[in-house]
């Protein structure tokens, strides 16, 4: 239970950090900002719905109101010479309650007459963000530029407008789930991977070679859908497709519930294509080119896949320009769209197998590493070496999460 809660823990954080960044942007909104508007705003609180702003939330831990900014929804909408970011208040009924200038790159000159034009900047008071939102005419809406700088408070009124019809959730989106063909074709591996592990009849498991296979024909070089870091993150910092592809979402949840209900590493003893390939490979070399690894290589081997851990989960925070599909040889079986560094991982990963059977199985898969991390043991449990590591990886996690973006990113 503790290693299962220590990645959930990990998923949250990072999820949590990229609906804040999502909501906030570069530059977080302040308690102080909202104050000037809302007077008993203690904190924000970000709000993961559609609306994809800040509740705003008194030292009681009512809501009192909602803000949000215009940018960077809005940052295609230029004044002058620029765009504007202005935060939007309203009060607990979605009344607006003011707007502010937070940053402007337009004509500074400009932007200042804005401000001190007080009809127009309260103008927005007392209307409902629906109300605004659906705002086409400005002049029948009784909102008027400011003269003297008209293009810059046009640009103001179309930012609010535009930022308060954006819905950032799945409004009006097809919901349903659908399964197809790949779907379907997810599920037998899924059923037939759990069929060799559970099963141990001798009639059935002398099929395996085909079954071994077919996952790396099949799964593997037609499909392409193998479980990897990418994949999850991915998820993990948007969220989970569960009506375009419900069989690859049972399949992931699978592979790391399986290990863990059943003790079983379904997915990488009889599911994963690279696996079986490197079973293969093991089995047309002679038995002469098999070397055992050294004990320094396996404590050296022992960390290369929670150091890549490291790497995908400060990536993913950090939101590096990096491609975490290099760093696993799956994308390689995409033959047609495979990067050059996941295909170097692949044929590396195979070529060492020929000598340390398994080896990047063993010593390089980060995703091996996590599917093994959840798998429950049998007899007492003891807080071992993968137990430190995973309370590393959580801290690691925690520390970056706390700490702002700015601070990382110098």
């Amino acid at each position: 239970m503790y290693r299962l809660a220590v990645l959930l823990a990990i998923a949250w954080l990072i999820r949590s950090h990229h609906e804040r960044i999502r909501v906030q942007g570069d530059w977080p909104i302040t308690v102080s900002e909202v104050k000037a508007f809302l007077p008993g705003a203690h904190r924000l609180k970000v709000d993961s719905g559609p609306r994809g702003g800040l509740d705003v939330v008194d030292a009681a831990g009512h809501r009192i109101g909602y803000a949000v900014r215009t940018l960077p929804d809005s940052r295609d909408i230029i004044g002058y010479s620029g765009p504007s970011d202005v935060l939007v208040v309203f009060d607990a009924e979605d009344k607006g309650v003011g707007i502010a200038f937070r940053q402007s790159y337009d004509t500074p000159s400009h932007v200042e007459d804005v401000k001190m034009e007080f009809l127009f900047m309260e103008s927005w008071n007392g209307r409902a963000w629906d109300a605004i939102s659906e705002i086409s005419d400005f002049n029948e809406a009784g909102i008027y530029g400011v003269s003297g700088a008209t293009r810059t408070s046009e640009a103001v009124m179309e930012s609010i407008t535009h930022r308060l019809a954006v819905t950032k959730g799945e409004d009006g989106l097809n919901r349903r789930v659908e399964f197809h063909g790949n779907d379907f074709a997810l599920l037998a591996f899924l059923a037939g991977g759990c069929l060799f592990a559970f099963w141990k009849k001798k009639a059935l498991q002398k099929w395996r070679w085909m079954y071994s296979v077919a996952t790396i024909g099949l799964l593997g070089l037609w499909m392409g859908d193998l479980i990897a870091q990418s994949l999850v993150v991915g998820w993990i910092e948007s969220r989970i497709p569960w009506e375009a592809t419900p069989g690859l979402v049972v399949f992931v949840g699978a592979a790391f519930l399986l290990p863990w209900f059943t003790k079983q590493p379904v997915y990488c003893q009889f599911i994963c294509p690279h696996g079986n390939l490197q079973r293969w490979m093991m089995k047309i070399v002679p038995a002469t080119w098999k070397r055992p690894l050294p004990l320094d290589g396996k404590w050296i081997g022992r960390w290369i896949p929670v150091m890549l851990v490291v790497v995908v989960v400060a990536v993913s925070f950090l939101q590096l320009d990096f491609d975490l599909a290099g760093i696993e040889p799956f994308d390689a079986y995409l033959i047609k769209s495979a990067g050059i560094a996941t295909i170097c991982v692949a044929i590396a990963g195979l070529v060492i197998s020929l000598f340390f059977p398994m080896a990047y199985c063993k010593y390089g898969c980060p995703t091996g590493w996590l599917l093994e991390f959840v798998r429950k043991r049998s007899g007492k449990a003891r807080f071992g070496e993968r137990d430190w590591m995973g309370l590393g990886l959580l801290s690691v996690a925690a520390i970056i999460y706390l700490v702002p973006l700015s601070v990382w990113l110098g």
